[in-house]
């Protein structure tokens, strides 16, 4: 959403542009070494690459537990690969979902407050709890 200042400047006419980046500073402000990404406000850049790079991210897991496939007997069924592909996609949203929400919140990467902290916290917990059904129900389907 565009600042108060940027809404002045495009009713006056003297604006062309609105919106940025940075929630909460001025684009162009303090920013973190090579990223550049805002240290003292929210940045929904960080969200955005975050979410991009799933693009990578989520293939090479399943590249990774395909080759893991050959040496751990739980991970020999499809189904379980595709389980644990399910949890790190579902993961990974949450964290993009996570990272835009507190960046939208005006609030820096690395310095999240209670609340971020505390959505973080039960993101990794549903992620764990996730990975520990699907392997579950790999032994599950060992027996069987």
């Amino acid at each position: 959403m565009p600042t108060s200042e940027q809404q002045d400047a495009l009713a006056s006419g003297e604006g062309n542009r609105s919106g940025s980046h940075s929630v909460g500073v001025e684009d162009g402000g303090p920013g973190m070494p090579l990223t550049g990404w805002s240290s003292t406000g929210g940045d929904l850049r960080i969200g955005h690459f975050v979410g991009l790079h799933a693009a990578q991210g989520l293939p090479l897991l399943a590249l990774v537990l395909g080759a893991a496939a050959n040496r751990r007997s739980s991970l020999r069924d499809e189904r379980i690969r595709l389980g644990l592909i399910v949890v790190g996609a579902a993961t990974w949203l949450g964290l993009t979902v996570l990272l835009a929400w507190q960046a939208l919140r005006g609030q820096p990467l690395l310095a999240p407050d209670g609340l971020t902290l505390t959505v973080l916290a039960g993101l990794v917990l549903a992620a764990v709890i996730g990975v520990a059904l699907v392997l579950r129900a790999s032994r599950e389907t060992v027996r069987a």
